[in-house]
């Protein structure tokens, strides 16, 4: 499958259609975000680009303010409505009774939705990890690094803040 942002979009649309857990989700947006691909089948990349419709619909997607615009995705990128709806409804029910949910419902979708992830990526599910971003996921892997005495990590000034801080923080950083 070749990579471009609609085979990506597919792709995870598909995956999240998939989860355990879609009867939580609003059934009659995917129906529409299914039919709103559909009308684009086929568009090369630069006809995708400025279809101005089908962009008006990714971007109301999502709740983010439209007197900003958003370039920092690294370490707060933006939620789609629907993931937001879905992380909210969970919180709710795990609210309203803990135990209940969090080890009769939700523990046991998490391993169907590893698994399936692992199928998409390409890897075993125990070789996957759940993040919220990538700042997070980086700053995992740079405090799980197990360096010796005269092992290096080059950065520079102009590597992303937060992970110098993080390189910082461990004392693996050494600065050229």
């Amino acid at each position: 499958m070749a990579t471009n942002r609609r085979n990506f979009v597919r792709t995870v649309g598909a995956l999240a259609a998939s989860l355990p857990f879609t009867s939580l989700m609003n059934p009659s947006y995917g129906n529409a975000f299914d039919n709103k691909l559909a009308e684009v089948e086929g568009l090369d990349a630069l006809q995708l680009a400025s279809d101005e419709d089908f962009w008006y619909y990714v971007r109301n997607s999502y709740t983010v303010s439209p007197n900003i615009i958003n370039l920092n995705n690294g370490g707060v990128s933006p939620q789609p409505k629907i993931v937001q709806d879905t992380f909210e409804n969970y919180n709710r029910m795990s609210n309203e009774a803990p135990s209940y949910y969090m080890w009769r419902i939700l523990d046991k979708g998490r391993e169907g939705m590893r698994q399936k992830m692992a199928e998409l990526a390409g890897c075993s599910p125990d070789e996957l990890a759940f993040n919220r971003n990538a700042t997070e996921a980086l700053g995992t892997v740079i405090y799980g690094l197990t360096l010796k005495p005269g092992d290096e990590v080059i950065v520079t000034k102009q590597d992303y803040p937060n992970m110098i801080h993080a390189l910082e923080t461990t004392r693996k950083a050494r600065w050229y």
